[in-house]
């Protein structure tokens, strides 16, 4: 594990040092970026933010020479144990394979573990799951609390609660009948439950497991079959899983697509808007208007649509129908208010777990969907911090906050690109003071 900043340390002296940043670019994770800035930590803790001047305190003192010192990030949909997930093993229908089942769980848990340390070298410093198989995200914290793993924190969420016969009820009944607890099939990724009942028993079970978050879905779209029409829960069973969530200070997230859907959604009272496929001005309005988080996804969207083979899209193409729709509604949505937080389904082919490959989102919105960098840098800073309910110690760069930031040889506002390239760009790390990875040279 790294060591803390401001604390005594065996192994480089300088480590425990007071260090003072200065001749940073800063971004905060609120405004714009500031030039010729100093950032002093110690404790663990930012103690100093200001404009240059001498400082009579000792300590490490590092010239980052115009380098980028900014907040670290967050993911806000995460699936650690996804490897590859896709056709042909995961086909829709009966005929495919349980997400969860495709390997043991120690492997998954294993996978799970890697993601976290990807996440970390790329800067990301908190994920926010959106569901997980064998309810491994709660032993993923506390694997991380107790020293056991090192990689970003992780918010946890539930398996997914479903209704049967849904498009994630896969597999061929006669041949792998799931186990039952407490009444509830419950395989892989996934929780069958039908009726208020169910639901609610169902959402108490995925508590006791560990998750701060409960994930349903309430339609298809997004790498699923859809109609119009479908729902995968019913409305009654949607409210009385929300209900039976906050009622324990859950929150909701849900799988979402069609118009009506999400008006239902933050009608019941959902928490986070997963996808939103085909959201319009009048979804914006409603989640502008009840502060719902959207996390719009487009890194798989543009994998499924022409846009990634380079040809021309099709609005008569269901997928590319989507991606249009999203290219126009995203920046609608920023410029409501909307609480927007990146995120996406990382691990699916295409777009495996690396360092590096969450960046790719953040290049997507500043360059397919021409939003301005500086908000895409706030919706993975102080929005994430704000979805996983850590602003109070992280998200943005403040006196009295928790060192968690990055430093990049480079200005990401200039080009967001440079967070596709840890490895190169990516020169100093700290998690809550303690230092994951220094490129930075000795003191001077």
């Amino acid at each position: 594990m790294g060591n803390v900043i401001g604390q005594p340390n065996t192994k480089r002296d300088h480590v425990g040092q007071r260090t003072i940043f200065t001749s940073a670019t800063l971004y905060d994770g609120r405004n714009s970026k500031q030039t010729g800035m100093t950032v002093v930590v110690e404790g663990g803790r930012i103690s100093a933010i200001h404009r240059e001047r001498a400082d009579p305190g000792g300590g490490r003192h590092i010239d980052l020479a115009g380098r980028t010192i900014m907040p670290g990030m967050t993911v806000g949909h995460w699936h650690g144990e996804f490897v590859n997930i896709g056709p042909p093993l995961f086909a829709s229908g009966r005929a495919g394979t349980f997400v969860g089942t495709e390997q043991p769980p120690a492997i998954l848990a294993l996978q799970a573990a890697s993601a976290l340390r990807s996440a970390l070298m790329s800067g990301v410093l908190r994920v926010i799951s959106a569901a997980c198989s064998n309810n491994l995200d709660g032993q993923m914290k506390m694997a991380l609390e107790s020293g056991l793993i090192e990689g970003a924190d992780i918010v946890p969420c539930s398996r997914h609660i479903l209704g049967t016969a849904d498009q994630e009820d896969r597999g061929q009944w006669w041949r792998s009948p799931a186990p039952v607890c407490d009444g509830l099939r419950r395989i892989g990724g996934n929780v069958f439950a039908d009726g208020v009942d169910a639901m609610v028993r169902a959402v108490r079970q995925e508590i006791l497991f560990g998750a701060e978050i409960v994930k349903t879905y309430i339609d298809g779209g997004h790498g699923l079959d859809w109609t119009p029409g479908y729902r995968s829960i019913s409305l009654s069973e949607l409210r009385a899983l929300v209900d039976a969530a906050h009622e324990r200070d859950k929150r909701v997230r849900v799988h979402v697509t069609n118009k009506a859907s999400i008006l239902k959604c933050i009608e019941a009272g959902v928490d986070i808007l997963d996808h939103c496929d085909y959201l319009d001005e009048q979804c914006i309005e409603a989640m502008a208007g009840h502060g719902t988080y959207f996390i719009p996804s487009p890194v798989f969207g543009k994998l499924a649509s022409s846009a990634a083979r380079g040809e021309r899209l099709d609005p008569a193409n269901p997928v590319d129908r989507t991606w249009l729709n999203l290219l126009e509604m995203v920046p609608k949505a920023n410029a409501a208010g909307v609480r927007i937080v990146p995120g996406d389904d990382f691990g699916a082919q295409g777009m495996l777990h690396a360092p590096g490959v969450y960046g790719r989102e953040l290049e997507i919105y500043v360059k397919d969907f021409g939003i301005p960098a500086d908000d895409v840098i706030r919706w993975a800073t102080a929005n994430g911090a704000q979805m996983a309910l850590a602003d109070h110690e992280s998200g943005t760069l403040e006196t009295g906050k928790a060192a968690d930031l990055i430093v990049l040889d480079g200005d990401p506002g200039e080009d967001i690109g440079i967070l596709c390239d840890p490895a190169r760009y990516l020169k100093l790390i700290l998690q809550r003071g303690r230092i994951v990875k220094d490129e930075l040279g000795s003191a001077h």
